[in-house]
């Protein structure tokens, strides 16, 4: 996929010949932007080479399934919450742990990702591990606008107020504005760019 520049070095994690946009698969996926990130021995801290943050009801029975098949094909190791999540555990601390413990994340934001509080709390912690462990971060805009998630407009801005109302916090709000400006800020790939 070309990437979607918004003057980050996080630019050249994937390989751009090997998407094809007519399946929202990658064919024949390039690892050797990856080789810096699968796990080593060595290596205790991380766990997983990637973290995958989506809204399950856009993008988990299309593009999040396609994506995962090609990296996990490649060797790269995948947390994904509906494959990884064991029953009777607490999910909250599950996913925050897991993302604690992968070298990257991908966000694939769509436009119902704003309306998840699971999907925004995922968002927010993938960021401070971005500051603190210095974790690779790489958006995905799946049919929406990079704008539209940068400045929370449209019908994404619009399921962020709803999804907000419930909690009634400014702090809240204001922790997930921070984190969605942020994230969209960074270099990416715009899924509309390939079909």
């Amino acid at each position: 996929m070309d990437s979607f520049d918004s003057s980050s070095d996080d630019s050249s994690i994937f390989d751009a010949s090997s998407f094809d946009s007519s399946s929202s698969s990658f064919d024949s996926y390039s690892t050797s932007s990856f080789d810096s990130f699968t796990s080593s021995p060595s290596d205790s801290r991380w766990k997983h080479d990637v973290f995958i943050s989506f809204r399950g009801e856009d993008t988990r029975r299309s593009f999040v399934s396609h994506l995962s098949a090609a990296l996990t094909k490649a060797r790269i190791e995948v947390y994904i919450d509906y494959e990884q999540l064991h029953k009777g555990t607490d999910p909250a601390s599950g996913l925050f742990q897991a993302i604690e413990n992968s070298r990257m994340s991908i966000i694939v934001f769509s436009e119902n990702y704003a309306a998840s509080s699971w999907c925004l709390n995922e968002l927010t912690k993938i960021m401070e591990c971005r500051k603190v462990y210095g974790q690779v971060v790489v958006p995905v805009f799946y049919d929406v606008d990079p704008s539209m998630v940068r400045h929370q407009r449209g019908r994404f801005g619009k399921n962020l107020e709803a999804c907000t109302s419930k909690f009634g916090k400014e702090y809240v709000l204001s922790n997930w504005r921070r984190a969605l400006t942020e994230a969209a800020s960074l270099a990416g790939w715009d899924v509309n760019s390939f079909r």
